[in-house]
């Protein structure tokens, strides 16, 4: 019966040290890969009981260390155990190792660790255990003695999350706490003003674009091109998308005036543009003519009057852009 547990990882486990798993020589365990039950090695003396099964491969995957075992079926205190394991009654192995050196380099310690890691050990044995300190519980030795690791005594400043923030501010990796903050606080000035200078120029691009819209849908209201009651809603339809517009307009100005140049009433209607945004407005009580008038009540007759008579259409729109409109008599 084989199975495989989690040896060791490099996590911090429940007592606050890690082991790093490329440090692990189990190139002499692999001479004898006992597996042993609760790491004792006599409490089954004259028995045998006390190995329970053998290591049959050790490897590394993901920063662990993870071991094939193979339970001893003929022996009935390790058929037992391994009953327990297929059974899922007991998860857990643990290994026993020589420490032989251990480290509190700020770039070794993680989150929640108060103690050394430990960067290089020899293992010994590897025991099946119904509770560890985690998947990588380690049991510490050195010659025959418990080792105890030194305590993490590290300055903040020291921390390696400090030391990746200045290198990313490309400051050096032991630049003080203040000079980091002060170095943000500059950043963050920087980008609000880079923001002001942005909004800024938004709202003048705006502007500029609002600017240049209305012009272009006036001078096509004033050729025919955009009823009058449409203008507010085409310069509106600039806001989605400002080129697109801008190209469609052009062009169908530039065909009109292209038109009106075969016409001979070019310098008329340029009159008219200019002149658009200058004029005072009056009151035409006479319909007949009016450019207010035909356009809502005889739009037939005034795309006639475009057509066949340019210069008279020009001078009726310059009239309504003058601010000439019909009314009736009372």
């Amino acid at each position: 019966m084989q199975h495989d547990f989690v040896i060791n990882t490099e996590n911090v486990n429940e007592y606050k040290y890690r082991i790093l798993t490329d440090g692990i020589d189990y190139t002499q365990y692999l001479r004898n890969p006992v597996v042993l039950y609760l790491h004792e090695r006599d409490s089954y003396t004259n028995k045998g009981g006390e190995v329970i099964g053998r290591c049959i491969k050790l490897f590394v995957q993901d920063k662990k260390l993870i071991a094939t075992i193979e339970f001893d079926q003929n022996d009935e205190f390790s058929k037992k155990i391994a009953d327990k394991v297929a059974g899922g009654f007991i998860r857990m192995a643990s290994m026993y190792a020589d420490v032989i050196a251990a480290s509190s380099e700020p770039e070794l310690v993680k989150e929640g660790q108060l103690y050394e890691t430990v960067t290089k050990c020899k293992l010994v044995e590897i025991s099946i255990v119904p509770i560890g300190g985690n998947d990588d519980a380690l049991k510490l030795s050195k010659k025959g003695g418990e080792v105890k690791l030194n305590k993490l005594n590290i300055k903040k400043e020291d921390m390696p999350e400090l030391k990746t923030i200045a290198l990313a501010l490309g400051k050096a990796a032991d630049t003080s706490e203040s000079v980091l903050l002060d170095t943000i606080s500059k950043i963050k000035l920087e980008k609000d003003t880079a923001e002001t200078k942005v909004t800024a120029l938004e709202a003048e691009v705006k502007g500029i674009r609002l600017t240049a819209a209305t012009d272009l849908v006036e001078k096509a209201v004033v050729l025919g091109l955009i009823p009058t009651a449409l203008k507010d809603s085409q310069i509106k339809a600039f806001d989605g998308n400002f080129e697109e517009q801008k190209a469609i307009l052009s062009k169908l100005i530039g065909d009109k005036e292209a038109e009106n140049v075969g016409n001979g009433n070019q310098a008329a209607v340029k009159e008219v543009i200019l002149s658009s945004r200058s004029t005072t407005g009056n009151v035409l009580t006479t319909p007949e003519e009016s450019f207010d008038y035909l356009q809502k009540h005889d739009a037939v007759k005034l795309s006639k009057i475009r057509d066949d008579e340019p210069a008279k259409y020009a001078q009726l729109a310059k009239d309504y852009q003058t601010g000439v409109r019909y009314k009736v008599n009372n």
